[in-house]
């Protein structure tokens, strides 16, 4: 079992470290894990080390967890709003070895010791969801311009550059898992219905850190690489100051984190506007997101961020959608998921 202490931030935060108390992530982050007292005022264990497995995030490893159905991690795609990574073993806490990763995938953590191992680590499935090199760190607070900056093509992207507590600071995990049962899902005061033949996972799950009780629903495109819609909220503490920078933001984390969008290349808006969902403002982005991945056959996603200002004082309502380009019906299940999304 991992010892308690601050490891480097499982979210990828760059030069961010996140308390592990022996058996679940805190809150807590720090820049300075040396000197940073923990959450409960003991002395802080000291953190492995870095990951050097493609994919990986960074994380102690605890007990091993349950084998996900989709072996091989990391990849993420969700159906016409992208999916990337492979599969690897399913796992909430950090699991023995080194990542494997693609693009959507939730990867879940390496072993270290004296050399990491890759294990094919516990992510969701590959680089979509969870999981990504950390070699490149910015502070948490800083612009994530490295990450960010790759190849948008849009006008707004130039201007707008997330910080690290906008892309990293949520609480993606719901007070409770979803039912499998439930006729639609619902987060940050938006529903959507849910899909009987998808799964349901939770956004802690994908990577989906900037977003607050994230619950989305998915479907396997290929072993590294699923197709998903999902709603949650978007904490206005964290910078996001009004809908449409906000939606920005979103689409830059997510095409900014290898964790998400591992080889990253390009992205493309087709819409980019404001709109309104059951009479609330709103703010969508469309993109065609790009990537460039051995690991996957699919070329990427198209991908719907739409922020909604629902009148809640501290959160937005956000949905996100990804289905992979190319499968059409992907995309139209997607498009028809969107349709239906209100407020409540």
């Amino acid at each position: 079992m991992t010892n308690a202490g601050w490891y480097p931030d499982p979210a990828g935060a760059p030069d961010t470290y996140r308390y592990w108390d022996g058996q679940a992530w805190s809150q807590m982050t720090t820049t300075q894990p040396s000197g940073g007292a923990r959450p409960d005022a003991a002395p802080a264990s000291p953190a492995p080390a870095e990951p050097t497995a493609y994919g990986a995030v960074p994380s102690p490893p605890p007990p091993p967890a349950a084998p996900n159905p989709y072996a091989q991690q990391q990849g993420g795609g969700y159906g016409g709003y992208g999916g990337y990574g492979q599969p690897q073993q399913w796992s909430p806490t950090p699991a023995p070895g080194g990542g494997g990763g693609g693009n959507k995938t939730v990867v879940i953590v390496l072993a270290a010791v004296v050399a990491l191992v890759l294990l094919g680590v516990a992510g969701f499935f590959g680089v979509r969801a969870l999981t990504g090199d950390d070699d490149k760190k910015a502070d948490d607070d800083s612009s994530q311009t490295e990450q960010t900056g790759k190849s948008d093509e849009t006008d707004s992207s130039s201007t707008v550059r997330p910080t690290g507590i906008q892309c990293t600071g949520g609480s993606p995990a719901p007070s409770e898992d979803p039912d499998p049962a439930a006729t639609e899902l619902t987060g940050g005061g938006l529903t959507i219905p849910r899909q009987p033949s998808y799964e349901i996972v939770t956004g802690d799950r994908v990577a989906f850190t900037f977003a607050n009780a994230f619950v989305l629903q998915y479907t396997e495109v290929e072993a590294s690489w699923i197709s998903l819609t999902g709603v949650g909220g978007l904490p206005k503490a964290n910078g996001f100051d009004d809908i449409a920078t906000a939606a920005e933001v979103v689409m830059q984390c997510l095409t900014g984190s290898d964790k998400v969008y591992r080889g990253f290349t390009g992205r493309t808006d087709t819409v980019n506007e404001e709109t309104t969902v059951d009479g609330k403002p709103a703010y969508r982005i469309t993109s065609e997101i790009r990537v460039t991945d051995p690991e996957v056959t699919v070329e990427g996603d198209v991908t719907d961020v739409v922020v909604v200002d629902t009148g809640d004082p501290s959160t937005y309502g956000i949905y996100i959608g990804m289905a992979t380009i190319g499968q059409d019906d992907l995309i139209s299940t997607n498009d028809s998921v969107l349709d239906q999304l209100e407020v409540g």
